[in-house]
């Protein structure tokens, strides 16, 4: 009986924590639409949304470079486009975001991930390289293209990765992922729907072709109340019945909220260069207006709070971004992110906190 304890207890704990760390990402396109759809489904988080700059001389960040003395740099790059990202980690370590010419690109937990190494090319922590790509990049093909000779992804220690979904203005979309030390890429030629969640891609597709709407046996019930390892098959029926052509934003919010809402939820109309978000403790819908925000040089680097009051339109309601304002965001995410309580109260998270400060001084004001 003991052991039957134990064993319940262990497999609720693995169901807990696949369940914490599910996403979903998708693109819904057409003739005259283009729309990505994201659903952050962790835990109560918190996170600010920032306007990167183009023009910024950056450098890479492993995570030793974040947790030791050994602070030097070896890569740099000035950023080519504008960016919106959500981050919980502060400044320059987005989750997720899309720049200036429509690119998307946003990480989902993998728990299979491994790394692809290349001796040629730096470290760099999983969060800046997805500000890198958002940074020097335009279209799918051109991330895809630049994989091999682009910096190493680094992950968290002892945790494991994630893969990429990623869609560009045109509607082009594909997902990465590191499995065997290789990158695995599937592009829109490989994937009958452009959707990914947390497994990889062929197995949730494999799961989903059970069902009579994919020409398998087993019928799809829209009505009944859904399993999370169901996810992917809620969300490819409701992509395949879209046939109106309007409203595309509303049908993108409806599979969200239909496969299950998440503490962040993003819609992106990448035609328009719409952005709206809203977060579990904020639950109404804001808009940001991308085509109307300063990337510029000369602009002061802006965020806004996940969990902001504001409402509507909410372009003016960003602030400058200071050191000591990211420092409050770092302090309170990476623990978070880390998933691991104990590294906030650690010396290593002490020296991560100063190394960011250190790393960002000539591009964010003091105060």
């Amino acid at each position: 009986m003991k052991i039957f304890f134990l064993r319940y207890i262990l497999i609720s704990a693995l169901v807990y924590s696949v369940q914490s760390k599910a996403c979903s990402a998708f693109l819904l396109t057409g003739n005259n639409y283009n729309v990505v759809g994201f659903n952050e489904n962790w835990k109560t988080m918190p996170g600010m949304i920032v306007i990167n700059k183009r023009d910024v001389l950056k450098r890479n960040i492993s995570w030793q470079n974040l947790t030791t003395d050994q602070t030097q740099a070896n890569k740099q790059w000035t950023s080519k486009f504008g960016s919106v990202t959500f981050n919980l980690l502060g400044y320059d370590f987005p989750c997720y975001g899309v720049n200036e010419k429509g690119l998307f690109l946003v990480e989902l937990y993998l728990e299979e991930t491994s790394k692809v190494y290349n001796p040629k090319q730096p470290d760099m922590f999983w969060a800046q390289w997805i500000q890198y790509q958002l940074d020097n990049y335009k279209t799918v093909k051109e991330v895809v293209d630049h994989l091999n000779d682009g910096p190493n992804i680094n992950w968290w220690p002892n945790a494991a990765g994630s893969h990429f979904f990623l869609t560009d203005a045109k509607g082009n979309s594909a997902t990465i992922a590191l499995l065997n030390g290789r990158y695995k890429i599937l592009t829109d030629k490989e994937m009958p729907m452009p959707l990914l969640c947390n497994n990889q891609y062929h197995k949730d597709l494999t799961a989903a072709k059970k069902f009579d709407f994919l020409g398998g046996k087993d019928r799809f019930d829209f009505e009944k109340k859904i399993k999370w390892e169901d996810r992917y098959s809620r969300a490819y029926y409701m992509l395949k019945n879209y046939t109106y052509n309007e409203k595309p934003v509303d049908y993108a919010w409806n599979i969200l909220n239909s496969i299950h809402p998440g503490e962040w939820q993003t819609v992106i109309d990448t035609r328009k260069m719409n952005l709206y978000f809203r977060s579990d403790l904020k639950k109404e819908v804001k808009t940001i207006e991308i085509r109307k925000l300063n990337f510029s040089r000369n602009a002061a680097i802006k965020y806004l709070d996940i969990h902001t009051d504001e409402t509507g339109i909410v372009n003016r309601d960003f602030q400058n971004l200071t050191t000591l304002k990211n420092n409050q965001y770092v302090e309170r995410g990476f623990p978070i992110g880390y998933d691991n309580k104990e590294f906030g109260e650690s010396d290593i998270f002490e020296k991560l906190k100063k190394n960011i400060a250190k790393f960002f001084e000539n591009i964010l004001p003091a105060s």
